[in-house]
């Protein structure tokens, strides 16, 4: 098989999709603007329609729109949706809602506009993808196992941070978590793109001697210290119930060390949190005294 597909646009998810399935097949990247692909082909040969993905299967049959190759992949590797009567239904309706509302929503921001309908189209990406979150039903949309949905959608929050479109913190977990998959790390490396992790803003507050993350509807987790002479001394970390285990307070620790480096501080660790962070991210090592 072959995957036409131009880097970071929607044709990224049919490589992850792929991969996950462990379907051998090549890729070959598509200049849209000229319709060349990267051997020098025209790509209108392949796809008429000019624009990605189009997968070539074994027997040269070929495949074009995002939804119909998802869902091909899907029915290869049946693990790719969800399960029960109505799962393929189910995959369809969020491939749907994905491809003609929040990939369509990202138009005028891919265009040239002005201010004010660049922002009416953020404003209308982050109530999309508000929707989104609440339908989330697990680690990833259909549960606790990934589908060629969470692909599609793993796109369009890349974008959602090319863009500054807010997004809920649901959805930044479940990026964060897609960016860990081997799977994602590999296609991301054939499109010669890297991870981007959604900025998270750690920031002290002096005055209540601690380091701060916010969360989404004005909460915040805390990591708390005790100022010495020449060290801080950390001695305790708060993350909401709600928000326990959904790698928040790791985020907190993570951006704490990354200014204290930058500021030339040294930690002292007596929290059991933050003793767990280091025992695992050993690479602030020049950052923990004692």
């Amino acid at each position: 098989m072959k995957l036409y597909f131009s880097p970071g646009a929607c044709s990224l998810a049919d490589q992850i999709a792929l991969i996950e399935a462990g379907l051998a097949f090549d890729s070959e990247a598509v200049d849209i603007p000229t319709k060349r692909t990267a051997s020098g082909a025209d790509f209108r040969e392949v796809n008429p329609k000019g624009y990605v993905p189009a997968l070539v299967l074994d027997d040269g049959r070929i495949i074009t729109e995002n939804i119909a190759v998802l869902d091909w992949i899907a029915d290869q590797s049946p693990a790719l949706r969800p399960a029960g009567p109505l799962g393929r239904t189910r995959l369809l309706e969020m491939l749907a809602f994905i491809s003609t509302e929040i990939h369509r929503a990202f138009k005028p921001l891919w265009h040239a506009g002005d201010a004010a309908g660049r922002q009416a189209a953020r404003d209308s990406v982050a109530a999309l993808l508000q929707f989104a979150s609440t339908q989330m039903q697990g680690d990833y949309l259909f549960g606790d196992s990934l589908s060629v949905a969470d692909c599609y959608l793993f796109v369009m929050l890349r974008w959602a941070d090319r863009f500054d479109v807010t997004t809920p913190e649901a959805l930044l977990r479940l990026r964060r978590r897609m960016e860990a998959r081997p799977s994602v790390q590999a296609a991301l490396a054939r499109e010669g793109l890297r991870v981007r992790s959604p900025a998270v803003e750690v920031v002290e507050n002096p005055g209540q001697r601690r380091f701060e993350r916010p969360i989404e509807g004005g909460a915040l987790a805390a990591a708390y210290y005790r100022p010495e002479e020449d060290a801080l001394v950390f001695i305790h970390t708060e993350v909401p119930m709600e928000f326990s285990g959904s790698g928040i307070g790791t985020d907190l620790a993570r951006g704490t060390f990354e200014l204290l480096r930058e500021t030339g501080r040294k930690a002292v660790l007596t929290c059991p949190f933050m003793v767990h962070f280091f025992t695992t991210h050993p690479e602030y090592a020049d950052v923990v005294s004692g």
